[in-house]
């Protein structure tokens, strides 16, 4: 029996499990955790793998596998304690630097942790181009809500939580253009006003 004790892991659990409900509930209570539904990972066949999520658990006692396993109801064989870099195990929840692996949305990783979900955001988007980020903050407006005015607060925020406050400092004439124009349409639905109004 192994007595090792650890204070980080990292979890695997499957959407389709009996105990899927407890198990994230469980997590959720066992320390900070951060974590993502992978539904487009394949095996070393080509095919599909069942849709599962990743979790990274830091907790504030160090505890062995077994224990953890009991704790939250999840099979010891799904449960891997951070031996090296926690950071690695960040970055994997996107798959950042796997590139023969989907890349998964960096938005899409959630947690009830502020400070390791800063973190991960950090690892993931310090080295990304300008032009990246440009991008990705250019597709939330684009593909906002249709019938919806958009705040500018709302832009920045969200800049913010991705951690691309830089390049939304940096390019905010871009981006105010595409507001304005997103709110144009908006108004142009609501009020009955002809496209060519705007043109």
């Amino acid at each position: 029996m192994n007595t090792k004790r650890f204070r980080n892991f990292t979890i695997v659990i499957y959407e389709d499990d009996p105990d899927y409900d407890k198990q994230s509930f469980y997590l959720s209570q066992e320390g900070e955790t951060i974590y993502i539904r992978h539904d487009k990972d394949i095996d070393d066949e080509g095919n599909d793998k069942k849709p599962h999520y990743h979790y990274v658990l830091r907790r504030k006692d160090a505890c062995t596998i077994s224990a953890l396993s009991k704790r939250i109801e999840v099979k010891e064989n799904m449960i891997e304690p951070v031996k090296k870099s926690m950071n690695g195990c960040l970055r994997y929840l996107v798959h950042f630097g796997y590139d023969d692996k989907f890349q998964y949305n960096p938005e899409d990783v959630k947690g009830n942790s502020d400070k390791l979900i800063q973190r991960f955001l950090k690892l993931v988007t310090e080295n990304v181009p300008e032009s990246d980020k440009v991008e990705t903050i250019e597709k939330f407006i684009l593909n906002y809500s249709p019938g919806e005015y958009i705040e500018w607060p709302v832009i920045g925020a969200y800049a913010r939580k991705i951690n691309m406050w830089d390049a939304f400092r940096r390019n905010s004439w871009y981006f105010t253009k595409l507001v304005d124009s997103h709110n144009a349409k908006v108004s142009s639905v609501r009020y009955h006003i002809g496209s060519d109004f705007f043109d």
